[in-house]
Order: structure tokens, then sequence, then C-alpha cells
């Protein structure tokens, strides 16, 4: 009996070395859906963030062993703060959905609420983000002027602001077109380019923006987002230039050739001119 208790004891005693809170003997923990995992914090779709520490543990939720899963967007977790330093030092991953639960000293919930970079965005205060996949479409309209055979692409801050990060679908003479899922919740900057940032979208004066488009995607069933390219980097004529032959017609360009649609035909007609007539 002296045995089992003596294991016990040094069970417990391992396991509160291991992990500070249950040290201090309070159980602090924060369970729900992640929204991301970047710059050293970890986001819930709930507007709560945690910061991680150094080195955090990623375990299986149910069994507490290593897991190969990591940490992104629509996976739940179960959050291990250590009340001392206030940091995340264990992730418990599944990707079984999971109620949110909170247990968390007092001292943990005001460090956290007063951390800037814990603060929840004006955009989803009061609305409930479940990060389910959105649809989002992106329109682009691009000047007559950009050319028949351009490929258009949008620039994100996610890809690191990869010139090709996606690349749109023509589906007029003047518009392109692509669609991207993305889970509620998501806020992101882009520009539009033609695949370079030599030939980068500019504003209605011929200069560079100064900041890009800021997208935010909603808890909604679809969400578009139009946006009209003024001018290219490549090419500052704010004024409508004549298209080459070859060129299609377009709502801005009906009548891209030079003679028009329908020139003067220069072949004499059958049996020759008409002889002028003397009087």
């Amino acid at each position: 009996m002296m045995r089992r208790l003596y294991a016990f004891l040094a069970a417990a005693t391992v396991a509160a070395l291991a992990l500070p809170g249950l040290a201090q003997g309070t159980l602090v923990r924060f369970t729900g859906q992640l929204l991301d995992v970047r710059n050293g914090y970890v986001y819930f779709t709930t507007g709560d963030a945690f910061k991680l520490a150094p080195n955090p543990i990623f375990a299986d939720y149910d069994t507490g062993k290593p897991t190969l899963l990591q940490p992104h967007p629509k996976i739940f977790a179960r959050a291990i703060i250590d009340p001392a330093t206030k940091l995340v030092v264990q992730l418990d991953l599944t990707t079984r959905r999971l109620a949110t639960d909170t247990s968390y000293t007092a001292d943990v919930q005001s460090a956290v609420a007063t951390t800037a970079t814990t603060a929840k965005a004006p955009e989803i205060v009061g609305v409930p983000l479940t990060g389910k996949e959105v649809p989002v479409e992106f329109i682009v309209t691009v000047p007559p002027s950009t050319p028949v055979n351009a490929a258009v692409y949008i620039s994100t801050d996610f890809s690191s602001w990869n010139p090709q990060a996606i690349k749109l679908d023509r589906i007029d003479g003047s518009r392109y077109r692509v669609v991207r899922r993305m889970p509620s919740g998501t806020k992101f900057a882009y520009r539009v380019t033609r695949g370079s940032w030599n030939s980068v979208e500019v504003g209605q004066d011929g200069l560079e923006p100064l900041t890009p488009h800021l997208f935010f995607v909603k808890e909604v069933d679809a969400q578009s987002s139009p946006s009209v390219v003024y001018g290219w980097s490549d090419n500052r004529s704010n004024g409508q230039q004549a298209a080459q032959p070859g060129a299609i017609p377009t709502p801005f360009n009906p009548n891209p050739f030079s003679g028009g649609l329908f020139p003067p035909s220069r072949v004499p007609p059958p049996g020759g001119a008409p002889t002028p007539r003397h009087t």
C-alpha cells in the first residue's frame, strides 16, 4: 500500500515539474478553435490570444502523447498556460470539434486582456467567428491599355508579396476573376500585378498607391472583393491608348482598329469605275 502511495506521489511530482501550472495547484487552460498561429502568439476564433513559450509542446488532445498535427486555422486545441510566465507551454491538438472551455486565473486573464497584440480586432467585436470556409470572389477590372495576352495576379502579405501568388482568369475584355476559399476572420492586404513588381497597379494619378487593398473575411456564406486598376507602373500614361491591330473590342475601346471596322474599299467595282460625264 505504501509503495503505491509513494509511486503516486512521485508521478504527481514529475507532472507538476513538467507543467508549472500544476505545480501551483491551478489548472490553467483555454480550449477552442484556432484562428491563426503567428509571430509567437496563438489566436482563437473567440478573439482571445495568448503568447507562446519559446518551445511549446504539441501533443494529441486525447492521449497527451506527441502528435504529427501542426497548429493551423480551423483545427481545435487546448492551450495550457503557465501562470508564472503567462505563456502557453503546451497545445493539445485535435481535428475533432471541441466546445469552448476556459479555466485560467485572474492574473493570467488580466495579463492577456491588457496586451495590445491580444486585443480583439474591430472587425470581429461582437461578431461570432467560427473559422468556416467562405468562398471569396476577387474581380479585377483592368484599363484598356492592358495587353490582350496579359496575365493578372494578386499578391498578398500572406505570400510574402509574391507577385504571382494568385492567378486570375480572364472573363471578358476588361475583367479578371478568381475564387478562393478562406476561413472567416482572415485579414490580409493585397495588390494587383501582371506577374512582377515592374508591372504593378498604380493609382489614378499615375503613382503607386501608398497602401495596399485591405480585406477581411466575414462570417458569411460568400463574399466578393471588386477592385479597379487605373494603370500599370510600366505604362504610366493615363489617357486611352490606341489598340494595335489584332486587339479585341472592349466596353472601353469598342473600335480598336485605326481604320474602323468597315474601312472604305480600295478595290474598283466590277467593270471599272464609271466614266465621268461631261456636259
